[in-house]
């Protein structure tokens, strides 16, 4: 009887043990304003699969998914308008990859069928397809716009380099280099100090031999015929695979996102890359795609939203912090203060910056 109670003496004591462990410290908190997803109604998004975004010039606000385009009355509006732009009414594949708008029309980039064209004024599409003398390819990665008045081209990433495109005339110039890479993942084209710059980003065989995968790289085009190529062994290129181009106009820089190594700012006139990776407080070393809003530099990343500190670092939002879904594969903003992101199977939100 005696060991009885000891026993259930001692049985209290554990118990009354006022040792206390500090609570784990809360993830790093970001604000959705708004939300966008596929819903069981058929009301909101065809896929939660998100590619693109564009603030189009007559204030709708489109999303470009897997399965097509939603279009919103503007950029305050959840509530879709009308039925999803597909491959029945209007685009030629319903993968939206990227959308920009030129000249009174917005060109939709589609992952297998070409280009949707369509033209504001009219309502109404038409569509770039592979022909013997036009788009090269069906698939079509990136869009960018050329931002000189005397240029006023398009410039299409494909599966099969680059096409250039010229609207006024309807003419098609296929960019065969032999630098550049066959898949061209990116391209972003701008202007410094009266030259014009061109930037293609590859694709390449992660499989290739280590010597063969350094012969691939960047193909840079200034001026009319000057062209040349950032590889690993001629510069701070980190990998052949890029996923995405960005120039930031503020910090003259551009942001080369790569697939499994972070990625690097790049300043032409010093000639130095900077290399930015899971260690500086990247979420992912899988970087997909980066942009600028409310000041900052903001990446997409396989494992959330970064965003650049005022230190060189980088601060990460994940699903536990706020953030509506972990990868992050667009970042979008279309007055450099809004901030949309759009997720890989996970919708799109806007976000505070």
């Amino acid at each position: 009887m005696l060991v009885v109670l000891a026993s259930v003496v001692m049985a209290v004591a554990a118990c009354d043990d006022t040792t206390t462990v500090a609570p784990p410290d809360k993830p790093p908190q970001i604000k959705t304003l708004k939300s966008y997803t596929k819903t069981s109604d058929g009301k909101g998004l065809p896929s939660n699969d998100v590619y693109s975004f564009l603030t189009v010039s007559n204030g709708e606000f489109w999303i470009g998914t897997a399965a097509g385009i939603a279009r919103y009355p503007d950029v305050s509006s959840t509530v879709r308008k009308g039925d999803v732009v597909n491959a029945v009414n209007g685009l030629p594949n319903p993968k939206v990859t990227c959308m920009v708008e030129y000249a009174g029309k917005v060109y939709a980039a589609t992952w297998g069928g070409g280009i949707g064209v369509y033209d504001i004024a009219g309502n109404s599409w038409t569509q770039i397809v592979v022909t013997a003398s036009g788009l090269q390819s069906p698939y079509v990665a990136d869009i960018a716009v050329s931002p000189t008045p005397t240029e006023k081209k398009l410039y299409f990433a494909t599966n099969d380099g680059v096409t250039i495109y010229d609207p006024a005339g309807n003419t098609f110039t296929h960019f065969t280099d032999d630098l550049i890479d066959k898949i061209v993942s990116s391209v972003e084209v701008t202007e410094t100090e009266g030259v014009v710059q061109r930037w293609y980003g590859p694709r390449v065989d992660a499989k290739l031999a280590e010597s063969e995968f350094a012969l691939h790289g960047i193909t840079v085009s200034k001026g009319a015929s000057a062209v040349y190529e950032y590889k690993t062994t001629n510069s701070g290129l980190v990998e052949p695979n890029v996923n995405d181009l960005y120039y930031d106009t503020v910090d003259s820089l551009y942001w080369v996102s790569y697939s499994t190594t972070g990625m690097s700012a790049v300043d032409v006139t010093a000639k130095t890359w900077t290399n930015h990776t899971f260690v500086d407080g990247l979420p992912s070393n899988t970087v997909f795609s980066v942009t600028r809003a409310a000041n900052t530099i903001w990446a997409g990343t396989q494992g959330g939203l970064a965003k650049h500190l005022p230190n060189g670092k980088w601060q990460g939002y994940a699903q536990s912090g706020g953030l509506q879904a972990n990868r992050v594969r667009r970042v979008y903003s279309d007055d450099g203060s809004r901030l949309w992101v759009g997720f890989v199977e996970g919708g799109a939100a806007r976000v505070q910056p």
